[in-house]
C-alpha cells in the first residue's frame, strides 16, 4: 500500500511538472488563458492582467481603470499611478510629483526625489553601487567594482570578484582572469567562475557543458541545456530544451517552446497573444535618454506576484503562474 502511494505521488508530481511546461504556461503579461478554447489571448489595450478580452483587472503603469474595466492613459508624462485623466498620484522612479498634473524628471539614478533637481534617495537595484552627492544633490555611480561607496573616491564594499584595498576595489582577475573570489592581499584565488575549477591558484576549464566541477573529470552541475550523465560528464538535452534529467524528457523548454507529451519533444508555441508582448505604452510612460553605462547596469525588474497571477485566472481553469516581469517603476524600458 505504501509503495503504491509513493508511486501515485511521484506520478502526480511528474504530471504537475509537465503541466507547467506547456505553451499555455508562456501566456504572460497582457495575455490570458481562455479555458474553453485553451488558447492564450490578448487582454484589452493598456492592460497587464485580465480575465477575458473585454475586462481588465490591472492596468499597465501610466493607465487607470475606468468604470467599464478599460484602461485609460493618465496623460501625465512620467506618471506611474493616477485616479483619472491628468490626475497623477504617484510618479515613476526618477520623477518628482510637482502637482497632480506634473511629474518632473529628477535623474536616472534617483529612487525618490526631494525636488525636480535634487534626489532624496538613490537606486539600490543596479549592478554598480550608487551614492548621493551632498554637493550637487544628485545620484552618481560608484567607481568600478564598488557595490557601495560614500563618494567617487571612497568605496565601502565591493562587488563579487573584487576586494577592498585603501578604499578602492581591486579585481581578483589580477591573479587569474577567471578568478571571482580572492584574499585581501590579492595573492590567493578562492573561487573560479562558471565552467572553471581551481588548481594550484589557477582556474582551469571543466569538461564541455559543465558549469561547476571538482576537476576536469568530475562535473557537479551542468550548464543550461545539458544533464549530468552516468560518467560525471554532461550530455545535451533534446533540441530546444534547457532543463532536463536525460535526453528523452524535458522539465523546461527554451523560451517560446512548450513540451508536447504526445510527440515527446519541445515544439514552437503558436499563441494568439504574442509571448512577452509589451502592452501599448501611453505617452505618460516616459523614456529618457540614458548612457551606455545606464543601460548595461540597469538590471532592475519588478514582477507581479504569483498570487496576483492566480487571482487574475480564477474561474478560468488555468494553472498558469507565469511570472510577469516588467520594469514597472523604472524608466519605461
Amino acid at each position: 500500500m505504501t509503495k503504491f502511494l509513493i508511486i501515485v505521488i511521484i506520478a502526480t508530481f511528474a504530471s504537475n511538472i509537465a503541466a507547467r511546461n506547456t505553451c499555455l504556461d508562456l501566456c504572460g503579461a497582457g495575455c490570458f488563458v481562455d479555458s474553453v478554447s485553451e488558447r492564450c489571448m490578448a487582454c484589452p489595450s493598456g492592460c497587464i492582467s485580465c480575465k477575458d478580452p473585454d475586462t481588465c483587472i490591472t492596468c499597465l503603469p501610466g493607465y487607470y481603470l475606468n468604470d467599464k474595466k478599460n484602461c485609460v492613459s493618465c496623460n501625465v508624462t512620467g506618471c506611474a499611478n493616477c485616479t483619472g485623466n491628468g490626475v497623477c498620484t504617484e510618479c515613476q522612479s526618477g520623477y518628482f510629483l510637482e502637482n497632480s498634473s506634473s511629474c518632473q524628471f529628477c535623474g536616472t539614478l534617483c529612487k525618490t526625489c526631494a525636488s525636480s533637481s535634487h534626489c532624496e534617495t538613490c537606486r539600490s537595484d543596479l549592478f554598480y553601487g550608487v551614492y548621493r552627492s551632498n554637493r550637487t544633490g544628485d545620484c552618481k555611480y560608484c567607481p568600478e567594482g564598488c557595490s557601495s561607496c560614500k563618494s567617487s573616491g571612497v568605496c565601502t564594499a565591493c562587488a563579487k570578484g573584487y576586494v577592498l584595498s585603501d578604499f578602492q576595489c581591486v579585481s581578483c582577475s589580477v591573479i587569474d582572469p577567471d578568478c571571482v573570489s580572492c584574499d585581501e592581499s590579492l595573492t590567493q584565488c578562492n573561487e573560479c567562475g562558471a565552467g572553471r575549477y581551481l588548481l594550484n591558484n589557477t582556474c582551469l576549464e571543466c569538461s564541455s557543458g559543465c558549469e561547476n566541477c571538482t576537476d576536469d573529470s568530475t562535473c557537479n552541475k551542468c550548464s543550461e541545456g545539458y544533464y549530468l550523465n552516468a560518467n560525471d560528464g554532461c550530455s545535451p538535452c533534446m533540441a530546444n530544451c534547457k532543463l532536463c534529467k536525460n535526453s528523452l524528457t524535458c522539465a523546461q523548454c527554451e523560451d517560446g517552446y512548450g513540451y508536447d507529451s504526445d510527440e515527446g519533444r519541445c515544439v514552437a508555441c503558436k499563441l494568439d497573444c504574442e509571448v512577452g508582448r509589451p502592452p501599448a505604452s501611453p505617452a505618460s510612460f516616459s523614456v529618457h535618454t540614458r548612457t551606455k553605462m545606464d543601460i548595461v547596469a540597469d538590471t532592475t525588474v519588478k514582477a507581479i506576484s504569483k498570487d496576483e497571477i492566480i487571482k487574475s485566472h480564477i474561474g478560468m481553469g488555468s494553472n498558469n503562474a507565469t511570472q510577469i516581469v516588467m520594469n514597472i517603476k523604472g524608466l519605461g524600458v
